[in-house]
Order: structure tokens, then C-alpha cells, then sequence
């Protein structure tokens, strides 16, 4: 079984048993600044939350969040879509702000970058909640539910580098649920680990109003974006947003020239058709470059979708021969462990220059600095030191 599919069932398990904080798929407890907290969040006092960034007042107490394009508003102690911000007496809160609910350590292949430092290990987070209601999601018992439906960590900014730091890794990546419902708690843990020296990584789907979305990537250096489809009706069914947010998203990363890595989930029966995907492939190609890996993710029943069959290989194999034939320079097959499409290829002269088979990785032509050894070929990417 794919590493990746049991990382998922390990996010499942923990977030129905309890178990919040881990290195890989093993439980820790060794860092007394992570006490583990099981809260109604009602009841934790004002004075503990973080005020949340973008927003504005109405009438009364009334309050409309401008994050992300759906701008909830909000009545008094009741939250947004998201379930992770509430009104208080006028002024909105972060009640998720240092209360991470999955805290990992894992190989970077597992979120779908295969372009940043391949075969190294990345520091996670992510907390409940989610601005997307995806009828396929992976991480369903995490991101579709509320905080204190959850075990949480108390772990601070500063606690979150510490512990990065004691893992020896270089990475932090936000990912897990949506890190655009901690924003706060991201922007600010971003602009330690930039201090610090880290790589900053974003795994999103990209619904977010461009405001926000400018201020965090001043910190950020490379983000993957789930597009999950190419057409509007389908993000409207089956995510509750729209689509036309996404593609601003993907288009405003270009422009800010953070490295951008993109996820397409084909759900068997629903995004799957060759119209489809060549509209989606040429989109990229015209907006983003040929120069942006694109994985095509293979799909596996899941929380409302479970009476759908997995993602056929057929399918994905004729996804990537869309995007190539397109002329995109990276194309991947993705959650098939061992498949030759999920290994790295020179756009160039074809030699193999990283073989992958799940997040078993060999570095094979390819030297620190992304340069294919044979032909001398630059692969786009955040490579080496």
C-alpha cells in the first residue's frame, strides 16, 4: 500500500482517536510545550485568541470576514463557513491561532512537491476546519470538522520552529486541512521560519481573496494548489466554491514568482473527460508556463464518494499524455506508487534523473543545484542548500 494512503488513514485515526502530534506514523509526547487539549471553545477566554486579519465591521456587533471570497457574515459569538473564527462582541477571532490538530514530520513526496529538495523531510501543520467542503476529501475528519470536535496542541509560533529545529529538518509546510483557515497562525510561523532559515512551503486549494493571498506569500516559497477541476459546475457540486477564485490564485502566485507546483485529483466518472483536461492543461500552459509540474493524483472512495471506483490507470496515463502532447515539461502520476510517471525526467534529452516509487526516492542524473548531469538541462524547482 502507498505511504501516501496510510498517511491519510493515520490523519483519520488521529483525528477520531485523539492522537494530534507525530513523527511519521508514531505518536510522540517528548515536547512538554505541546500539552494536548481537549476544549470547548466557547469557553476559552478572549484574552488567549488572536485577532483575526481582514475583516470589517457592520451594523451592531455584526462583522463580515474578507479572507476568502464567500465573506461570511458573522453575528455575534457565532463563526464563519470555516468554523474556525468567531465574533466576539464585534471583533473576530482566530480560535485556532497555536492549536494545530496534525503536527508531522514526513518525506516531502507525500504532499505532492516533487520539485523542492526531493528525498528530504518536511515539518507539518495544519489544524480543523476547512473554507472547502470537498465531497472527496482525504483528510475529511480533520478538515470537516470543528476545533473542539478534535484533539488540539497548544503550540505557539516560536514552539512550532523549536521542534522543527529538534527534527534537523528544513522545511515547513502548511498543509493538512486548508491553511487558509489559520491564516494568522501561518503568517506568523512563516515569518519565524524565514528568520530561521527555513523553506517555507503551502499546500492550499487556493480559495482566497488576492489581499491576503500577497501578504502571506511574501513569506512563503513555494505552494501547491489543488485545482480540482476545469469546470465551474463541478466546484459548485462538489467543493461549494468557485473556480474562477482558484485560477486568480494560481495566476497571482505566477506573478508574485513564488515556485508553484499544481494537484489535480481525477474523481473517476466526474473531471475525467479529455475535453476537460485539455481545456485544463492549456490553461496552464498559457497562463502558468510549461515549466510548472503538474500531477494528475489518482482518486480512491472517500467520505461522501464512496461508491465511486478508484481512478483507473488508463485514465491518468491519458492525462499525461494531454498535458505532454501540450507541451508541459512536467507531468506526474501521482498515489500509484512505482508507476514510471511518477519518477523525474529530463524536459530535455529523457534520461531519468529521480526515481520514485512512493516516497522511496533516488537521486539518480541530476546534481544539487537541479542540473541534469547528462545534458546539463536546468529543471525548475527550490533544489540542494
Amino acid at each position: 500500500m502507498s505511504s501516501r494512503i496510510s498517511r491519510r488513514k493515520f490523519i483519520k485515526d488521529i483525528a477520531q482517536k485523539g492522537t494530534a502530534i507525530a513523527i511519521g506514523a508514531k505518536a510522540i509526547s517528548d515536547f512538554s510545550w505541546a500539552e494536548t487539549v481537549h476544549t470547548d471553545h466557547s469557553i476559552i477566554e478572549t484574552s488567549s485568541l488572536k485577532e483575526a486579519m481582514f475583516y470589517k465591521k457592520h451594523e451592531g456587533v455584526m462583522i463580515q470576514c474578507l479572507l476568502e471570497p464567500r465573506g461570511c457574515i458573522v453575528n455575534n459569538w457565532e463563526r464563519g463557513y470555516c468554523g474556525s473564527r468567531e465574533n466576539r462582541d464585534g471583533k473576530y477571532y482566530s480560535i485556532v491561532y497555536s492549536r494545530p490538530s496534525a503536527v508531522y514530520t514526513e518525506a516531502i513526496e507525500t504532499d505532492h512537491f516533487f520539485h523542492i529538495r526531493p528525498g528530504e523531510q518536511f515539518f507539518g501543520l495544519g489544524t480543523a476546519g476547512c473554507n472547502l467542503g470537498c465531497k472527496f476529501c482525504e483528510t475529511w475528519h480533520l478538515s470537516q470538522v470543528r476545533p473542539e470536535e478534535t484533539e488540539i496542541q497548544n503550540l505557539s509560533p516560536d514552539d512550532a520552529i523549536r521542534q522543527a529545529k529538534n527534527k534537523s529538518v528544513k522545511m515547513i509546510n502548511f498543509t493538512y486541512n486548508d491553511p487558509v483557515i489559520c491564516y494568522e497562525y501561518v503568517l506568523e510561523t512563516a515569518k519565524i521560519a524565514k528568520e530561521n532559515g527555513f523553506l517555507t512551503l503551502c499546500h492550499t486549494a487556493g480559495y482566497i481573496n488576492e489581499e491576503p493571498l500577497k501578504t502571506l506569500l511574501k513569506y512563503i516559497d513555494a505552494v501547491n494548489i489543488d485545482l480540482k477541476a476545469f469546470r465551474e459546475e463541478y466546484y459548485t457540486k462538489f467543493c461549494g466554491v468557485n473556480l474562477e477564485t482558484v485560477l486568480n490564485t494560481l495566476k497571482t502566485i505566477k506573478r508574485e514568482k513564488v515556485f508553484l507546483e499544481v494537484t489535480n485529483l481525477i474523481v473517476t466518472g466526474n473531471n475525467d473527460t479529455k475535453d476537460e483536461i485539455t481545456d485544463m492543461v492549456n490553461w496552464i500552459a498559457d497562463n502558468l508556463g510549461n515549466d510548472v509540474p503538474l500531477h494528475f493524483s489518482r482518486f480512491f472512495p472517500n467520505y461522501q464518494l464512496t461508491e465511486l471506483s478508484a481512478t483507473p490507470e488508463e485514465t491518468l496515463e491519458m492525462a499525461y499524455e494531454i498535458a505532454k502532447s501540450k507541451g508541459l515539461k512536467y507531468v506526474y502520476i501521482d498515489n500509484v506508487p512505482g508507476h514510471k510517471y511518477e519518477s523525474t525526467y529530463c524536459p530535455k534529452c529523457g534520461t531519468k534523473l529521480i526515481n520514485r516509487n512512493g516516497t522511496d526516492v533516488t537521486i539518480l542524473d541530476i546534481d544539487k543545484n537541479g542540473v541534469c548531469k547528462k545534458c546539463g538541462c536546468k529543471l525548475s524547482g527550490i533544489w540542494g542548500d
